[in-house]
């Protein structure tokens, strides 16, 4: 697999820097996503499948997958992940956002988190809250605790140098 790193933009004194809303931290944990099926008559289900990947980094507003199995560009996921030593985080919605073909089997999937208020269209919403696994949104809270994490990785390698 390809060291990819998606955060770093060259400064103009030539300093790596994120150029992003949140901070993005390589993470390198696994994860399982699943895609959420709408069907013709509106019915909302989890695909069967579930589809797996390593979580390459992760920020307060999405995060990077690379996976082997498909995913296609707008569609939505319920996605599980641990941040080690901190929570483990089970369906959590999301939109992806983008899909790179890496050139080696493997692909580069965007996802953005999202809260179920976040959709536009009020009626999936519900819907959406009535799946076995009630998706959350990535609640503030959550959002904090993935800010907080990525701090102290942040102080702790500052530290190590």
């Amino acid at each position: 697999m390809k060291k990819h790193n998606a955060n770093e933009h060259k400064g103009p004194d030539g300093d790596a820097r994120q150029k992003r809303r949140y901070v993005r931290l390589e993470i390198f944990s696994p994860v399982e996503f699943a895609t959420i099926l709408i069907g013709d008559d509106k019915r909302v289900r989890l695909h069967p499948e579930k589809k797996a990947g390593i979580l390459l980094n992760l920020s307060g507003g999405g995060a990077l997958i690379s996976t082997t199995d498909a995913a296609t560009a707008e569609e939505l996921v319920l996605m599980r992940f641990d941040i080690k030593g901190f929570d483990s985080l089970t369906d959590i919605l999301c939109r992806v956002k983008r899909v790179e073909d890496s050139g080696d089997g493997e692909r580069l999937v965007g996802v953005q988190f999202l809260s179920p208020d976040e959709l536009e269209d009020r009626d999936l919403a519900a819907r959406l809250s009535r799946l076995t696994a009630h998706p959350r949104g990535f609640e503030e809270g959550i959002s904090r605790l993935i800010s907080r994490y990525v701090f102290q990785r942040q102080v702790d390698s500052e530290t190590d140098q």
